[in-house]
């Protein structure tokens, strides 16, 4: 059947043409449209710059824009759509596999309605490289976890995971057992080490156990960055070895065995010096504090897939973090 035979839907009557889009029955004299349209003017082409900005804390949050005004709404639909533009025209970072590369992992925690999520992040760097490249996070309902680490790195590509040596990390178990699976060196975080002595014997002037706060910290900076082996067996360890058999509380005696027992995770960086390991994950650290603090100016996420877009979206921005392995890392005096 041709096209000017064509009855109307409403009452199979005769089809009167108007112009080239408008229609009408001749019967019931009902009138449409093919082809409809948008009514009002048409939208501009959205601008990455827009989310670039936000996420560069080059403009304040949304709700101090549009504070006493109605441009709130606005600005957030302005914003989603940058965003959508900054996901679409940015690529991920290639990651180059002539070279061995380091890993940098760690993991943040979100909140969405009263539900917890897991996002493990992973930087890898090339040994003669001094800048860490970003990977696509991993997001998991549920606090931090072996499996999660498991599934996390299960996503890389296996020519990357191919040209893996070693692991920086804090001593989570997974992040633990995911080096020992694939027989990587595990180069344990300085940082995470101090700090959880300095959590319970403080050197502040206000602790009450100053002095031994200051005694146990020489201690163990000594046991992590003596290049002296022997000196480390037969002088610092003894030392921290008789401090953690006179405290009587079990969580000092916890912080102190972990050192003891696995001290040479923590001098990696010396038994393989050909790699240049960093003695901090403080690369992937800053990276989510970055992030930590987008949240905070954002007030929050409501949805699963609103995090997952802006933590895409702040990864992809960023692209690489400074990790630096061939200075010493300097620790608070």
């Amino acid at each position: 059947m041709r096209t000017k035979h064509v009855k109307s839907s409403c009452c199979q009557g005769k089809i009167i043409n108007f112009g080239k889009r408008r229609r009408q029955c001749t019967l019931c004299r009902r009138t449409w449209r093919i082809r409809k349209k948008k009514c009002g003017r048409k939208q501009k082409r959205s601008n990455p710059i827009f989310a670039a900005k936000y996420i560069r804390h080059e403009i304040p949050s949304l709700y101090a824009m549009g504070k006493n005004t109605k441009k709130e709404g606005h600005l957030k639909a302005h914003l989603r759509r940058s965003l959508d533009r900054l996901l679409l025209i940015t690529p991920w970072p290639i990651i180059p596999t002539q070279e061995p590369l380091i890993v940098i992992a760690d993991a943040m925690m979100r909140s969405i309605n009263h539900e917890m999520y897991s996002i493990y992040v992973i930087l890898l760097r090339s040994i003669n490289s001094s800048e860490a490249l970003v990977t696509p996070p991993f997001i998991k309902k549920g606090r931090e976890s072996w499996l999660g680490w498991q599934e996390a790195f299960g996503q890389l590509p296996e020519s990357i995971t191919a040209s893996i040596r070693a692991l920086v990390a804090d001593k989570h178990q997974g992040l633990r057992s995911v080096a020992k699976q694939n027989n990587w060196i595990f180069q344990g975080c300085h940082f995470h080490a101090l700090a959880g002595i300095q959590g319970r014997w403080s050197r502040s002037r206000w602790s009450h156990n100053k002095k031994m706060g200051e005694r146990i910290y020489k201690i163990a900076t000594n046991i992590l960055t003596n290049p002296n082996e022997e000196l480390v067996k037969n002088r610092y360890l003894p030392d921290l070895i008789k401090i953690r058999k006179t405290t009587t509380s079990s969580r000092a005696k916890t912080i102190l065995s972990g050192l003891i027992r696995d001290y040479q995770c923590y001098r990696a960086y010396l038994y393989h010096q050909e790699l240049h390991l960093p003695r901090t994950s403080n690369a992937v650290e800053s990276l989510n504090s970055g992030f930590q603090d987008l949240c905070f100016r954002a007030r929050g996420f409501r949805t699963i897939s609103s995090l997952t877009k802006w933590v895409n979206a702040f990864l992809k921005h960023r692209q690489k973090v400074k990790c630096n392995g061939y200075l010493p890392t300097k620790f608070p005096a």
